[in-house]
């Protein structure tokens, strides 16, 4: 069972076809060059909002150990979580299944 959840997790994508993109403004896209090879994006899948400000500590207290995270919310439970270095983002990615208020996170 274990690896079936695996399996399908793997297949997870916070892509949508059917939802606009986020657009950047040319400030930011300035600003953030050098952040955007140190960054995740990362969706609760809940048919629920989740307590970004909950999510927000929860996520850093845990990722902490593993250097300096900032976490930003982009959308309805689409979060941008800025490391200071790929290596940090790295660990983090490979660490496996993420769950917050019994939701999956999935990580792109």
């Amino acid at each position: 069972m274990d690896s079936d959840i695996a399996r399908l997790y793997e297949n997870l994508s916070i892509a949508d076809e059917d939802r606009s993109t986020l657009e950047l403004s040319e400030d930011v896209q300035r600003d953030r060059v050098v952040d955007v090879g140190h960054c995740v994006v990362g969706k609760v899948l809940s048919g629920k909002k989740v307590n970004r400000d909950a999510f927000k500590t929860l996520i850093e207290q845990l990722w902490s150990p593993f250097g300096n995270v900032e976490t930003e919310l982009v959308g309805e439970n689409i979060f941008m979580f800025y490391f200071n270095n790929q290596i940090d983002r790295d660990r983090i990615c490979q660490r496996g299944l993420l769950c917050f208020d019994k939701s999956l996170i999935a990580l792109e």
